[in-house]
């Protein structure tokens, strides 16, 4: 038996991107999926694609910076489907620019969806996810091991994420819950994804991607049947990985080099 058959798996910003992907790949081994998003026009193009290929799946408008949309989330996946297995924390958005020229209600919109949304949620499935033993998982980044310029709110985000899974991955183990963070590189855009300057502006990402949203959700899967702690994907995230410990002067230099190339 496939280790996601039977299994419910909530993936939040789960209609388009990283999210989709793996909820399209865990649906296709057998997992019932619960997918939000704030976007309803692509909720419903997400829904209308998972029922095609046969995926049972609940859609549902949720904004994860509302503790009541998160514990509605939740308590319509018990609704549906009896139990949550798994909980994917993946709603964010991105930020691309030096910090000087970050608004502050840009600064607070990055920080409240992808660091207090993604704890809202945990807290909100968590009664949910001690009663199945489940797992929670995190998207963090690469640039949340070593922040990169022009990166500042982004990175700081997913870098918070990693200590705040560090911390409940401890208390939650007398409950059974594993809690795990992965962290992609560059990614393929999806391209209705939110990136912004700092401003607010939409903004074209020009860095040549080291992963597809396909290839992260083999690497969540692959994390998830392990029950690990921590996976960095892409040979570009591993050797950033080992330079940061290493030396990460030498890391400055060439994150400084590059930055002046761009």
């Amino acid at each position: 038996m496939d280790y996601f058959d039977g299994k419910v798996v909530c993936i939040t910003g789960g209609a388009r991107g990283i999210g989709f992907a793996v909820a399209r790949l865990l649906g296709s081994r057998g997992a019932r999926i619960a997918v939000s998003d704030v976007d309803g026009q692509i909720l419903e193009e997400a829904s209308s694609s998972l029922e095609s290929e046969g995926i049972e799946a609940l859609v549902e408008k949720a904004d994860v910076t509302s503790y009541e949309d998160c514990r509605r989330l939740t308590e319509k996946t018990l609704s549906r489907f009896g139990k949550l297995d798994i909980l994917v924390n993946n709603a964010g958005v991105s930020v691309v620019s030096n910090f000087e020229e970050c608004t502050a209600e840009v600064i607070e919109r990055l920080y409240r969806i992808n660091l207090i949304g993604q704890v809202l949620m945990t807290r909100a499935g968590l009664d949910a996810l001690k009663e199945s033993r489940g797992q929670i998982l995190f998207m963090s980044s690469v640039s949340g091991i070593r922040a990169i310029p022009t990166g500042s709110l982004y990175s700081s985000s997913k870098a918070a994420l990693r200590s705040f899974a560090e911390s409940i991955r401890l208390e939650l183990k007398p409950y059974g819950i594993h809690v795990g963070v992965i962290c992609p590189g560059f990614t393929t855009t999806d391209p209705r994804k939110t990136v912004m300057k700092g401003d607010g502006s939409p903004r074209p990402i020009d860095r040549p991607p080291h992963d597809t949203p396909e290839g992260v959700a083999k690497g969540v899967a692959r994390m998830l049947e392990n029950k690990e702690r921590e996976r960095v994907l892409t040979l570009m995230g591993k050797l950033t990985l080992l330079l940061q410990r290493l030396s990460p002067p030498l890391l400055d230099k060439y994150l400084q080099n590059r930055e002046l190339k761009n």
